[in-house]
């Protein structure tokens, strides 16, 4: 399989933010058009809505939303970007939900995914319905949407086009929607009649009904207006005159949409009515199946223009964390191997792999003190899930891509600092307070991550720059040393462990360490500085945490070896005496890295001119130049 990340081991598996249920809420959204209307359908708080929805935003770079102008207080407009990542980002749940529903039912074949393309910019409308009613006629086959702005009939898809009833085309029609009661019997259709003299407001709607509509409305003596907006933006201005209506084919109409205020009611068939293209001649069964379900489906809403499609329970699935911590697994054979890919510590996996198998009803591996050996079930499971997480990767890439760089979030990479007094936070708070007076409108977004991490992160676009404190050659990345930071033992206060004064290299092979493991950043610079001295490290007791470290050294009889700056301006609050490295000194240095490709936007280049200013010393900060191609001299902290 090629690699998801050009640069990338094509074994390694982006972590993202986004999960299944922050999809499934955004999905919600865009069909319910209402923070309110969303969080009443999944039982969850309206802050809930509104945060998934933002973390989605965020991680992508796109605004999907924007408030009604006009009437439904409330109402949430899904903007073209957001219609191509509901699309993109149901295909993703479908397959999810899938996946876990082949595994389970035993079946041990390879199941296969065919996209069908369906008309785009209708959330809510019979085709989804339709979709998962002819997957679970078929066996080890799913059908994953793919919405387009122009559909191929020769194309497994629906695609509508003018009514013809010798082309064998599924029947539709059109929809009224006006504010208020509609002057007919209850039940019976709008005649062509009843609409003289109404201003119709049309939705963008698929290029081969405009000629029929406009002759319709042309027949009707109505005035027919165009929009390139969805039905939500027609919502207010149908509200706004008693002689406005929206009009619609009633297998594109959300009744989600649409409060007690608006009534829907179907237009009298006449030869203008839409009709539907089933197609597929490379799976004539399949395309056969969905004109059936699309009949079946597309019948009830006929029948009852307002009521709401029934919704079916949601299937099992299985978390993007554990789908990538399986993968991950399986791949090495070994817990310990696997933790340190995926960066997290190896009690946490282990505990993983626990509910992994408790979610899909099975053991998946057998234990030895060899590693781990995957079965057959492992296998199934395997082919499945890796597929699943490629696709989510390439979704979200081509969300990123297209998204509008110029709104999108800044993401810096953060190594975790000791705390607010430490060095790292101190300029970094400093930078950010400065940078964002300035630039109210733009966003920053931190994550944390150990240094290899992050460098994985900057690679695969994940963030835009990152703070590491390696000091390496990558032909792609550009790394800038921007603070150096000396290396210090740190011991209890009063502790006999060390004399007063700097401890030498010698020294420190002697004392009871507590250090972080082998994947920190810091654990690799101080063995490489008692590597060339000679001396092996040799801790006690492995802590990733700088925190714990310190923990251990105040209740116990340790030493820990940390970088003088983070923990130098506390040492009296916490009790701890600090002892600087020499003979000769361990330097950190923290470096600013970023790809060399890719370029700089004004608001990040102002905030990594801030990032510079705040780690110079005193007297060079007034003459700190802002250009990106800056390299000053590291400032060194003592």
């Amino acid at each position: 399989m090629p690699s998801m990340f050009p640069g990338q081991d094509e074994r390694d598996y982006p972590r993202s933010v986004i999960t299944l249920t922050q999809i499934e809420t955004f999905q919600a959204l865009v069909e319910e058009g209402g923070v309110a209307r969303a969080a009443e359908r999944l039982g969850v708080g309206r802050s809930t809505v509104s945060a998934h929805v933002k973390l989605i935003a965020d991680e992508i770079g796109h605004h999907h939303f924007r408030r009604h102008k006009a009437g439904q207080g409330s109402g949430q407009v899904v903007t073209d970007s957001g219609l191509d990542a509901y699309g993109r980002l149901g295909a993703l749940l479908t397959q999810s939900r899938f996946c876990i529903d082949h595994f389970k039912s035993g079946n041990p074949r390879t199941p296969s995914f065919v996209t069908v393309q369906l008309p785009f910019g209708f959330p809510g409308a019979v085709f989804e319905q339709a979709l998962d009613r002819t997957t679970r006629r078929l066996t080890g086959v799913c059908l994953l949407p793919s919405h387009a702005k122009g559909v191929p009939t020769d194309e497994l898809g629906c695609a509508y086009l003018p009514w013809d009833a010798d082309t064998g085309l599924v029947p539709d029609r059109w929809l009224l929607l006006r504010h208020g009661a509609l002057q007919c019997a209850k039940g019976s259709a709008v005649r062509l009649a009843d609409l003289a003299g109404l201003r119709l407001h049309a939705p963008r709607l698929p290029a081969a009904l405009r000629g029929s509509l406009s002759t319709l409305a042309e027949q009707a003596d109505a005035t027919l207006d165009w929009t390139d907006g969805g039905l939500p933006e027609l919502l207010p201005l149908i509200a706004q005159s008693p002689k406005a209506a929206a009009i619609v084919p009633a297998g594109l109409f959300n009744p989600a949409l649409v409060d007690g205020l608006v009534t829907a009611t179907l237009v009298e068939s006449t030869h203008f009515d839409p009709a539907i293209a089933v197609g597929g001649l490379e799976f004539p069964e399949i395309a056969r199946l969905l004109k059936e379900e699309l009949q079946e489906v597309l019948g009830r809403r006929l029948a009852a223009p307002s009521e709401r499609s029934p919704r079916t329970a949601s299937a099992d699935t299985l978390s993007l964390k554990y789908c990538r911590s399986f993968l991950v697994l399986y791949e090495e054979g070994n817990v310990g191997r696997a933790a340190q890919r995926l960066s997290i510590v190896q009690p946490a996996l282990t505990v993983q792999l626990h509910r992994i198998e408790e979610e899909v009803d099975c053991s998946l591996f057998s234990r030895s003190h060899h590693g781990l050996s995957a079965n057959e079930r492992a296998d199934v499971l395997y082919r499945l899930l890796r597929p699943l997480i490629a696709s989510f990767n390439g979704t979200l890439r081509h969300l990123r891509a297209s998204a509008d760089k110029s709104t999108a979030p800044i993401r810096i990479g953060l190594m975790p600092a000791l705390d607010d007094e430490s060095l790292m936070s101190q300029g970094f708070a400093k930078a950010l307070d400065r940078w964002s007076r300035r630039h109210v409108d733009d966003v920053l977004q931190v994550m944390e991550g150990y240094s290899g991490t992050l460098v994985r992160w900057l690679q695969n676009g994940a963030v835009d720059f990152a703070l590491v404190d390696r000091v390496f050659t990558d032909a792609d990345l550009i790394l800038e040393p921007i603070v150096e930071d000396k290396m210090a033992v740190v011991v209890a206060e009063g502790s006999d462990l060390v004399a007063p004064g700097p401890v030498g290299l010698k020294q420190l092979a002697q004392l009871p360490l507590v250090l972080p493991s082998a994947r920190h950043g810091l654990r690799t610079l101080l063995a490489q500085s008692l590597h060339r001295a000679g001396l092996t490290l040799q801790p006690r007791i492995e802590v990733d945490s700088m925190a714990g470290c310190l923990n251990m050294v105040k209740i116990a009889r340790y030493a820990t070896l940390l970088p003088m700056g983070s923990v130098y301006e506390s040492r009296g609050r916490r009790g701890v005496s600090v002892h600087e490295i020499a003979d000769p000194q361990i330097v950190r240095t923290i470096c600013l890295a970023r790809l060399r490709s890719k370029p700089c936007r004004d608001a990040e280049t102002d905030f990594l001119a801030e990032l510079r200013l705040a780690f110079a010393p005193p007297a060079d900060r007034p003459v700190v130049p802002a250009s990106r191609d800056f390299y000053g001299p590291a400032r060194q902290f003592t």
